[in-house]
């Protein structure tokens, strides 16, 4: 996740930067912990696949 200016944040998939409270976080528990960074548009054209979370609110994160 790449956070800019303290409240933005980058979407993994389109690379454009949104307010932190319009993008979700989709998650996933392995070996190694998978987080990417979602904007609307993008998580509407990926979805939440099967085994994986979406944590809508991620404001917490802003710094």
């Amino acid at each position: 996740m790449k956070i800019v200016d303290g409240d933005k944040v980058e979407c993994d998939r389109c690379e454009s930067v949104f307010p932190i409270e319009d993008v979700s976080l989709l998650e996933k528990e392995t070996n190694r912990d998978y987080e990417r960074v979602l904007c609307e548009e993008c998580l509407g054209a990926v979805g939440v696949p099967k085994g994986y979370t979406l944590r809508r609110d991620i404001s917490h994160l802003a710094g």
